[in-house]
């Protein structure tokens, strides 16, 4: 096992053929004693708990935590996305209700087991998560776990309500404390790199594929040896209208997939039991924010905390882009084909609307799923 985490970071760009970076050059450095810490047994790598790294799409944040990750004990390390690991946490508050500090009794298991915990995508979107990630970090930072974190916002906007600003300060400040904090801020998208073209995303002004549902058709039809059929999908005990199922292929119509009362307990469902994901007839998701009057909660339901009336800008397609969103991540991170037919091209997908920051991320990762290198990551087929 190599003793300099910079040392595996030049041998990963030579590797891939990457361009070199100054940026994550620093990030390497940065995580060279925490790497250091760990092969070696020391679990205090320096004065901070970890790092938070930010900063826009495509700069290197996931590949470089991820590095690290590839190349330490398994058994000592945690990897994931932040949507899989807060629905693993619910799950246990759930087996643990009614037993006195639910919390504590988990970052106690959490830190008999591992050294180091890597959140990729984090970020607070919602106060009840917020408050259970607040006493959860503090434990498990008291407890001597490393944590490794991206975000493309810095900490001080992890949280876009002002409603909840004084309910999340108390996590920004323990980050901000006890984490280092690195920005990185370089001015590549490396997911737009040069990269084998592999089209999986196809809409009706594409002269080269005119006839969306012919060209899902056909590769369906290729990737799982039979022809497409009707038939429903049991997810979380809920049945799911779909196109086609196969034993690796799965394929839905959006409205089915997105505009339904879904969660990304459902995508991660999806994701662990299919390595390919077809989605037909992809609306236009972008529209004009106009103010509502809005009580809300957790979407979806599953841990409402009760807000007030408060105004806020909404887009009459933000909750199913948001569901779209998070189905990308998660189709994403677990290395799942992504097949899609769109109403619009998709550089239109999502012009307008209060969701613009968020969908710069699915643009970038839609564009790295279109490459013959992303396909080629899926573990099946």
């Amino acid at each position: 096992m190599q003793k300099d985490f910079i040392d595996i970071y030049h041998q990963a760009l030579s590797f891939n053929g990457y361009q070199h970076d100054p940026d994550q050059l620093r990030l390497a450095e940065a995580l060279d004693p925490v790497y250091k810490s760990l092969i070696s047994g020391n679990t205090h790598p320096g004065n901070s708990a970890g790092i938070y790294i930010w900063g826009p799409v495509g700069r290197g944040k996931t590949f470089l935590m991820d590095l690290m990750f590839s190349h330490l004990p398994g058994t000592i390390c945690l990897r994931h996305h932040f949507h899989r690991f807060m629905a693993q946490i619910h799950q246990q508050l759930r087996e643990l209700q009614g037993k006195p500090d639910p919390l504590e009794l988990i970052a106690s298991k959490l830190a008999r087991q591992y050294k180091l915990i890597c959140f990729d995508e984090f970020f607070l979107n919602d106060i009840a998560d917020a408050m259970i990630l607040g006493k959860l970090f503090k434990s498990l930072l008291r407890l001597g776990v490393i944590l490794i974190t991206t975000s493309n916002r810095p900490p001080e906007k992890l949280c876009k309500d002002p409603l909840f600003e004084d309910r999340v300060r108390p996590i920004i400040t323990m980050i901000n404390q006890q984490m280092r904090v690195f920005n990185l801020a370089g001015e590549t998208d490396h997911r737009l790199r040069t990269l084998t073209p592999a089209p999986c995303i196809f809409h009706p002004g594409n002269q080269n594929h005119p006839d969306t549902e012919q060209q899902l058709t056909g590769l369906y039809t290729t990737i799982s040896n039979t022809p497409p059929r009707p038939d429903e999908v049991i997810v979380l005990q809920r049945a799911i209208p779909a196109k086609a199922v196969s034993t690796e292929c799965v394929w839905f119509d959006f409205e089915h997939i997105c505009m339904g009362a879904r969660s990304q307990m459902d995508y991660i469902d999806l994701a662990n039991r299919f390595s390919h994901i077809f989605i037909s007839q992809v609306p236009l998701l972008g529209s004009r924010s106009r103010e509502q009057i809005k009580a809300r909660g957790t979407e979806d339901g599953s841990l409402a905390v009760k807000a007030g009336e408060r105004q806020v800008l909404l887009g009459s397609m933000d909750d199913p882009a948001r569901r779209f969103i998070s189905l990308v991540d998660e189709l994403y991170d677990r290395g799942v084909n992504l097949f899609l037919s769109l109403e619009v091209p998709l550089e239109n997908l999502y012009m307008e609307g209060s969701l613009i920051f968020e969908f710069a991320r699915t643009y970038s990762r839609l564009a790295e799923m279109q490459s013959l290198e992303y396909q080629q990551r899926c573990p099946i087929g």
